[in-house]
């Protein structure tokens, strides 16, 4: 399954129009905001056909998992080629358990849930509350829509030169950067998504802390940056999908297509084959330069063709112009 699913979900009473664009999306919000009367109207649906008051229109089936607790396996294992939604209060799609079973699964998973699921490689631009955008055909029908929390890819901070980059990455993206920085900056490891907050609350308050994270796989700790950051100054981040996808982006391989790729990424992305988008974006650099010498990609030790002359300055190129300044200092 891939691609965007542009779904309609409709009562006499409520629209819902949304898109559904990654196998994990994350509906957030507090009570009474439509979250569980969407996944109601869905489930009513499925049981009463087209025969009741509620219409879905997609281009693939919507399904509710509604069973007990310990059933969800059972029902998943019957699934295919379905946007599943599940309601807040199962415990289950907090676990590792889920997080295997449903990887290599060819479905899309709408999981509405108010807590940070870090057993997950989701997205910070597929987390998304709902809202009331008007009314069809007053005073009939209340329309709702999906919005994104945070929908971003750089967020602003004020440039301090003797800026901390703290890369979540520690292999080739943190290669990168260390080769990057100025004397008077300083490029740290975080060694992982699930430390950056940690490694953020060591740096000097005064200093301005710089975040270089996968967007494809940062959702679960978006919520706990965004808290600490409303209270702490000096704070930017820059959340690209991957690494692998600002090389991607820099086209210094040239590969045929690429632009069309990385502006509809979701059209080639099989949810069953890649469980986030960074795998993907991955994949198809190591396949690229596989029969390159000085251009074959490897995680664990990035190839100095990447990080000299043109082709480093192409790649800088992709990031904020607030970070190519902190560069420009060196």
């Amino acid at each position: 399954m891939k691609g965007t699913h542009r779904v309609i979900v409709e009562s006499p009473r409520l629209k819902y129009v949304f898109e559904i664009k990654r196998n994990i999306t994350i509906i957030q919000g507090d009570s009474a905001t439509g979250k569980t009367t969407l996944v109601d109207l869905i489930r009513d649906y499925r049981s009463s056909g087209n025969q009741g008051l509620i219409r879905i229109t997609g281009d693939c089936p919507c399904t509710v998992f509604s069973g007990n607790e310990q059933d969800w396996k059972a029902y998943l294992e019957i699934m295919c080629g379905s946007i599943i939604f599940i309601d807040e209060g199962y415990s289950f799609i907090r676990t590792k358990e889920f997080a295997d079973f449903i990887q290599g699964t060819d479905n899309y998973y709408v999981l509405i849930t108010r807590e940070a699921l870090k057993n997950l490689p989701y997205s910070v631009n597929e987390i998304y509350g709902i809202r009331t955008a008007g009314k069809y055909h007053f005073p009939e029908q209340v329309y709702h829509e999906f919005y994104a929390i945070y929908h971003l890819e750089y967020m602003e901070g004020h440039i301090q030169e003797d800026a901390v980059f703290l890369s979540e990455d520690s292999k080739s993206g943190f290669q990168f950067l260390q080769r990057c920085c100025p004397p008077n900056a300083e490029c740290i490891s975080a060694s992982g998504n699930s430390n950056i907050y940690a490694a953020l609350s060591k740096v000097n308050q005064q200093k301005m802390a710089i975040i270089v994270a996968d967007g494809a796989a940062f959702g679960a700790y978006m919520e706990k940056i965004m808290a600490y950051i409303q209270y702490r100054k000096h704070v930017m981040l820059y959340l690209p999908e991957s690494f692998e996808w600002i090389i991607l982006k820099s086209d210094i391989l040239q590969i045929p297509g690429i632009r069309e790729i990385l502006e509809n990424p979701g059209d080639y992305i099989a949810c069953e084959k890649y469980f986030s988008w960074e795998q993907y974006f991955t994949e198809l650099l190591v396949k690229y330069t596989q029969g390159s010498v000085e251009a074959r990609y490897r995680k664990e030790q990035l190839p100095e063709y990447y990080m000299e002359g043109r082709n480093k300055e192409r790649i800088q190129s992709v990031f904020p112009k607030e970070i190519q300044k902190v560069w420009e200092e060196k």
